[in-house]
């Protein structure tokens, strides 16, 4: 994903044996979970699936085309729900933030992908591959994002003097952010969910058109200012 997804879709092989296939992606993704990419290995996979290594070779040419699968099978369900939870937004502002926190939501649930990037951050599995189709789907997603920003200024919901051409990257750099959290949350100072909701807030602020941002300070500033008249009377 800059956003969602990065990963391209592939066309997986045909499958000798759908159910014994299904098996051992189910038991690869669950020992990727646990161990990372290089806590496991075939063996430990076929065993876990109940089926011969031999078997498991009919099926996956080596544990970084196993791995490759699992990781598609995740984006594409991640896809599904990004479509459903985002994607409907009228507004694009929200389209925007909440694209970032969906990310946060689903690095949460889905422990494999931070498990994978924590213990093998150059994995191949996890990058864009170098090919028309990828530079394509790329390309695809910075242009979404990007318009969402057109939309938003002509709505008056964004700024008009953001540097529209930059907020994809922006994005991209803002979704690993829990990745990093443990180097700062580590003393239990400070708890990490708040952090993240504290930087989509940011992220939403410097976004917002500035009627937009005051808008939303005008009644606690009123409120404010309201009472400490009433207190000047005392």
């Amino acid at each position: 994903m800059s956003q969602i997804g990065s990963v391209p879709v592939r066309r997986p092989e045909k499958p000798r044996d759908p159910a014994r296939r299904t098996k051992i992606l189910e038991a690869a993704r669950r020992l990727f979970a646990e161990r990372g990419f290089k806590g496991v290995n075939l063996d430990a996979v076929a065993a876990e699936a109940g089926c011969a290594k031999g078997a498991l070779y009919l099926e996956f040419a080596d544990k970084e085309a196993l791995l490759r699968e699992v990781v598609e099978q995740a984006f594409a369900a991640i896809r599904a729900r990004f479509a459903a939870e985002v994607m409907g937004l009228d507004s694009p502002l929200d389209r925007l933030v909440e694209t970032l926190r969906f990310a946060y939501r689903q690095q949460a649930a889905e422990p494999l992908f931070g498990k994978l990037l924590r213990e093998d951050p150059d994995l191949r599995a996890l990058r864009p591959q170098d090919d028309a189709a990828s530079a394509a789907a790329a390309k695809a997603q910075v242009a979404q994002i990007a318009g969402w920003v057109d939309e938003g200024i002509a709505r008056g919901e964004i700024r008009p003097d953001v540097d529209r051409d930059a907020i994809p990257f922006v994005l991209g750099v803002l979704r690993f952010a829990p990745q990093h959290l443990g180097l700062v949350t580590s003393f239990g100072t400070f708890a990490g969910e708040r952090a993240l909701d504290a930087i989509a807030d940011i992220f939403r602020a410097g976004l917002a058109a500035r009627l937009a941002a005051a808008s939303t300070t005008t009644i606690p500033l009123t409120r404010r200012a309201t009472a400490s008249r009433a207190r000047s009377k005392r």
